[in-house]
């Protein structure tokens, strides 16, 4: 079995996203500003602090849907 070195584990942290509860993997070399999606349901957040770690969730443009695109 493989050992996790400290240093690797505080590489990354964890965000729960607001909308689907999963984690989203914060990588230590996101800086603030940066967009960050959600992998499994694409919701859209920036990076407001890292300590403690902040995100802000961007509204949905709904202007942008494509309502005639099949489903």
């Amino acid at each position: 079995m493989a050992k996790i070195s400290k240093e690797h584990h505080e590489r990354v942290k964890y965000f729960k996203c607001e909308v689907c509860l999963k984690d989203i993997p914060i990588e230590y070399y996101f800086t603030i500003g940066d967009s960050i999606t959600c992998n499994d349901c694409s919701t859209e957040y920036v990076l407001q602090s890292k300590i403690p770690l902040e995100l802000i969730r961007q509204a949905m443009d709904y202007s942008k849907l494509d309502y005639d695109e099949p489903y």
